[in-house]
């Protein structure tokens, strides 16, 4: 896993699974096959809003629609952005995206390998619920999910899109900063990434 599959599937796990095993290759937009994926030499947060603005285009309308609060988070991520240090140097990009963005072919989502790789997750996230509902205080919480150790880096991502809301996602990725060091440096390389 790269920082850019991090950076998409902790927006949109399904999104990011797009990328799985695909080429990549080096062009002057975001352009998307079966196969490959030519990124553009933009900057990493740019490149990752790009990217998934361009996955999103090349989905069936029923995927599209199944993904509907998916694309409000890639929009939020871009919000975010636009309210930070980075605005300016991402402005161009965010202004007028279609210019960097060009589909080449439809692309759908494996539903059930989704559904697969969820129900995998799930009773970890139950877990962590129950572990949420008793504990007193936040470090009792962390103290309690050690047990997330067992998840790999994509798992944790996976957990994290489960959530809610922006609390309960952002407690989770802190029990998962905590407890697993592969997770933590991945987390680490994508800030850094991300900060430019």
């Amino acid at each position: 896993m790269d920082e850019l599959e991090f950076c998409l599937k902790s927006i949109s796990y399904p999104l990011g699974m797009l990328l799985e095993g695909k080429e990549l290759k080096t062009g002057d937009a975001v352009r998307v096959s079966s196969k490959a994926i030519t990124l553009p030499k933009v900057p990493f947060a740019a490149l990752c809003y790009l990217t998934g603005l361009a996955l999103f285009d090349s989905l069936e309308l029923v995927d599209k629609k199944r993904l509907a609060e998916d694309y409000d988070r890639l929009e939020a991520f871009k919000k975010k952005l636009l309210s930070s240090k980075l605005r300016e140097a991402l402005k161009p990009y965010f202004e007028n995206p279609g210019l960097f963005v060009s589909p080449l072919e439809r692309l759908s989502l494996d539903w059930l390998e989704f559904q697969r790789r969820k129900e995998k997750v799930e009773p970890y996230f139950k877990q962590l619920r129950e572990i949420l509902r008793e504990s007193k205080s936040r470090e009792e919480y962390l103290e309690k999910s050690s047990f997330l150790k067992e998840l790999t880096v994509d798992e944790g991502l996976l957990l994290g899109y489960l959530a809610e809301s922006e609390k309960e996602r952002e407690l989770i990725n802190s029990a998962l900063g905590k407890h697993s060091p592969e997770y933590r440096e991945m987390a680490k390389r994508y800030f850094k990434a991300l900060r430019g």
